[in-house]
């Protein structure tokens, strides 16, 4: 039988440790990003966190503190859900929104939040401030460099006219510093469609897997571009039943990976299930739910009666060989950051 060589990446009981990225660096360190905060939701206090290995994940670094915040006159600028890469030029870039709460994460539909960049030249050992880019939305996905050398950035809204969570992209021309308008991926009346991951094929097409919110239990979406970002179609079903804040990415040996939070309705416990799915660049590309084809995994299980985590992170430590991160309850009072290896073969 399968299990998940899980093992304690941080645990303090102190603090709620939740929300991590991975990325790994052209020399083979490999940072990961995540936030402090007094809970899920966060109404004290949040700090953005940055550690690293330089032995492929069995070991960390001591937390570094990009960004801490308190409440203050009863408001907390809110530092959200960060994400880590390292760019195409070498810049590693943690990406993060943050927004005033109360009155929290979706008012006035997304434009009360704004997405700030961290960056570093040194892979990860000192960082800038924050700078603000000018996008809103909440849950940005990581940066998407394209041939032409555009950036796309997703972020979730929720128009008034819609009623609904919709997910879109921002471009920018000149590597972030400035960004135009942002671009429908997916607006559904009936759906709520967020927590963006963005994969650029091999074959140029970029394949957006989104979650979807309204707590049935339905499966992730995804919508394609043709045209590197500037329309989309769709959305169409995925084979990823319940799926929360999926993180999807291309493997070395030419498949889509993705782990996920597996959530298969309202009215069951929160959270208790973590899974990786893999499925080929055809099924990837495919529209109809019926004809992909893909294999699930599960990765661990919360044990906690307040069960909370499935936010993760991934990166390919040597061929087919994989390094996860997830926040998760589990033995703790409080979330506590999990790594987990797996390999391509396993599923």
């Amino acid at each position: 039988m399968f299990a998940a060589k899980g093992f304690t990446i941080s645990r303090d009981d102190s603090t709620y440790e939740c929300f991590p990225s991975l990325a790994r660096c052209r020399d083979g360190r490999i940072v990961l990003a995540y936030r402090e905060s007094d809970g899920h939701k966060a109404a004290k206090y949040t700090r953005v966190i940055v550690r690293v290995s330089d032995d492929n994940g069995a070991s960390f670094s001591e937390r570094k503190v990009l960004i801490a915040t308190e409440q203050t006159d009863g408001v907390l600028l809110k530092y959200n859900c960060p994400k880590v890469q390292q760019l195409s030029d070498g810049t590693v870039l943690v990406i993060c929104d943050r927004y005033p709460t109360p009155p929290g994460e979706l008012t006035g539909g997304g434009a009360e939040s704004r997405v700030v960049f961290f960056t570093s030249s040194d892979n990860g050992d000192t960082w800038s401030q924050p700078r603000d880019t000018g996008v809103h939305g909440i849950m940005p996905d990581e940066v998407v460099e394209l041939p032409d050398g555009d950036w796309l950035m997703a972020t979730q809204f929720k128009p008034s006219d819609l009623g609904f969570i919709a997910q879109c992209v921002s471009r920018s021309a000149d590597k972030g510093k400035t960004w135009g308008a942002p671009v429908t991926v997916a607006a559904v009346k009936g759906l709520h469609l967020c927590e963006a991951s963005i994969v650029r094929l091999p074959v140029g097409e970029l394949v957006c897997y989104m979650r979807e919110n309204s707590g049935k239990g339905l499966p992730a979406y995804k919508s394609f571009s043709h045209d590197g970002g500037k329309s989309w179609e769709g959305p169409y079903e995925t084979m990823m039943g319940g799926c929360h804040r999926p993180v999807a990415h291309m493997t070395r040996s030419g498949k889509v990976l993705v782990t996920y939070r597996h959530q298969p309705g309202n009215h069951t416990a929160w959270a208790k299930n973590t899974f990786a799915f893999i499925e080929p660049i055809e099924s990837a590309l495919e529209k109809d739910r019926g004809k992909q084809t893909g294999i699930v995994l599960p990765l661990d299980h919360d044990r906690s009666p307040a069960s909370d985590g499935g936010y993760t992170g991934w990166v390919e430590t040597a061929p087919g060989e994989f390094l996860i991160v997830n926040y998760i309850v589990d033995d703790a009072p409080k979330a506590q950051i999990r790594g987990y290896r797996i390999r391509e073969a396993d599923f």
